[in-house]
């Protein structure tokens, strides 16, 4: 069966949910579960993880840098105009590129409490039925190994 279409799953012609609103919900339920700091860590990364997508995921549409300047235009940016089946395709150049190489943070940030946001949003997005993601493939995903790799090269 294809994977759209397994039931009790959302299609993205079922339900659309703008990434800035997945964004939202997601933050506002993790805010009455987790402690202060961490759900500061939690704001920091998503907040993060919006930077990348209005700087990089225009790249991944077919008409990117048209899209991209109607946009701007409307003083808009991705996250208010895209809706959540970007988000999964735009996980790997998060953390594999934008956070080790763009993000001034400590190897604890980058290695750990990035995938692990990261991970714990795709959570949610699967049990709110918008992504169709197993364990196995969200792990995989939220892997940071290039950039572990990279420290391990240098020395650390």
């Amino acid at each position: 069966m294809d994977q759209g279409h397994r039931r009790g799953y959302v299609t993205e012609k079922d339900c659309q949910m703008l990434i800035k609103d997945v964004f939202e919900e997601f933050l506002s339920e993790q805010e009455s579960k987790l402690a202060p700091k961490t759900y500061r860590g939690y704001a920091s990364v998503i907040e993060l993880f919006g930077h990348q997508l209005d700087g990089y995921a225009w790249n991944n549409l077919a008409d990117g840098s048209k899209a991209y300047e109607e946009a701007k235009k409307q003083e808009k940016s991705f996250i208010d105009l895209y809706d959540h089946t970007h988000i999964e395709s735009n996980v790997r150049e998060f953390l594999d590129y934008f956070v080790p190489r763009k993000v001034m943070a400590g190897n604890e940030f980058i290695l750990k409490t990035c995938p692990r946001v990261i991970r714990s949003l795709l959570r949610w997005m699967r049990n709110k039925k918008l992504v169709d993601l197993t364990n196995d493939e969200m792990k995989d995903m939220c892997e940071n190994q290039l950039w572990e790799d990279t420290l391990r090269d240098m020395g650390f």
